[in-house]
């Protein structure tokens, strides 16, 4: 099975560079960082959960490797990991078009391009659907048919790519991972499709149900 690449984008120098051997202090990018003393890595949900007593970032199964790298950064670069959450894509995206966030971590998306720049690709993972417990659909094919419907959650990396391949099944877009996986638990859609890690997550919360083995975005 392939699997869909993801990456880091925007202010992709900073990735080259934490990632060469030895950053030069004397590149002012990496300078300014220096004299900052973090770099602020944007993440949004599946990527982390807020703990809602302190209000920390956790990681979902989704979000590890996210913030792994953001702390892989920092420590190549000799400087603190500032975790900023928001809320979707595209406000993590405009965190860092405002200077408020150094990087992003977010899916390489052709529509995404004239926003940011992208590193080479550095996160594999692919792209399934989650089905309730007693759901008929077992494979990828079965899901893609008139009548079936399919949460996604609006503007991540796997909805602009399900888009492009779903011909028959209806796509029911919510705005977060959470409200998408409420529509399949209220039983109002069929299936949920996002990374794989993410529906394994949220497996665990609806009993019975089952994350597809294979992938509708495989071939991508």
């Amino acid at each position: 099975m392939r699997r869909r690449k993801a990456a880091t984008a925007a202010a992709a120098i900073l990735s080259a560079l934490a990632l060469s051997a030895t950053p030069s202090l004397g590149d002012p990018r990496v300078a300014d960082l220096v004299q900052a003393g973090k770099i602020r890595v944007a993440l949004f949900p599946p990527q982390y959960a807020e703990d809602p007593a302190t209000g920390e970032l956790r990681p979902f199964a989704a979000g590890i490797v996210s913030m792994e790298i953001a702390h892989g950064l920092a420590r190549r670069l000799g400087v603190a990991a500032q975790l900023v959450g928001r809320p979707t894509p595209p406000k993590a995206v405009e965190c860092v078009k405002t200077a408020a966030c150094d990087v992003v971590i977010v899916g390489i998306e052709p529509s995404r391009a004239a926003e940011v720049d992208f590193s080479q690709p550095v996160i594999q993972f692919d792209y399934t659907y989650l089905v309730p417990a007693g759901s008929s659909l077992d494979g990828v094919a079965a899901v893609d048919r008139p009548g079936t419907r399919i949460a996604v959650v609006r503007n991540h990396a796997s909805t602009f790519a399900l888009s492009r391949i779903v011909k028959h099944a209806e796509l029911v877009a919510a705005e977060i991972p959470d409200a998408a996986f409420d529509l399949l638990r209220a039983g109002q859609v069929q299936a949920f499709a996002s990374a794989r890690e993410a529906l394994i997550d949220y497996s665990v919360k609806l009993p019975g149900s089952k994350v597809l083995a294979d992938t509708p975005m495989g071939s991508i």
